[in-house]
């Protein structure tokens, strides 16, 4: 981790969360829906991207960058959703010249976007109340 990132981390503990107490169970609670979340994101966060045409390496290298875990060492996984995603007329995709295949939404896949950008804002409502669940230390 970069020294300045570490040093954040640091004054964020001491400072910002100091009066914040996770017990086990919250710990545990937050990181099963954490991990049930991260399945159901990768599709939307595909489907997001997928607002421009792109191909599938450009696809795998955005979602690494935005730190999607459920992909890395199993790429294959974006082409299975790709392929799903275009059988279900979610997507389309097309072959250019070079062999290079582009893939883009459909009307029907923009408007299960936003039907899915809808849920996420009702998600993150829950996720607040998982959250609000915390305790305060009285110090």
């Amino acid at each position: 981790m970069d020294e300045r990132l570490k040093g954040l981390k640091k004054a964020m503990n001491n400072h910002t969360f100091r009066q914040v107490k996770f017990t086990d169970a919250h710990r545990q609670k937050i990181n099963e829906q954490i991990e049930q979340l991260e399945d159901q994101d990768v599709t939307k966060f595909i489907l997001s991207l997928l607002t421009q045409e792109r191909t599938g390496s450009e696809l795998t290298q955005l979602l690494h960058v935005r730190g999607i875990k459920t992909i890395i060492n199993n790429e294959g996984i974006v082409y299975t959703i790709l392929h799903a995603q275009e059988q279900q007329g979610i997507i389309e995709s097309y072959w250019t010249e070079d062999d290079e295949k582009y893939y883009k939404l459909t009307n029907k896949g923009m408007k299960i976007l936003q039907k899915k950008n809808v849920q996420k804002s009702s998600r993150d409502i829950s996720l607040k109340q998982l959250f609000n669940e915390v305790t305060l230390n009285e110090h």
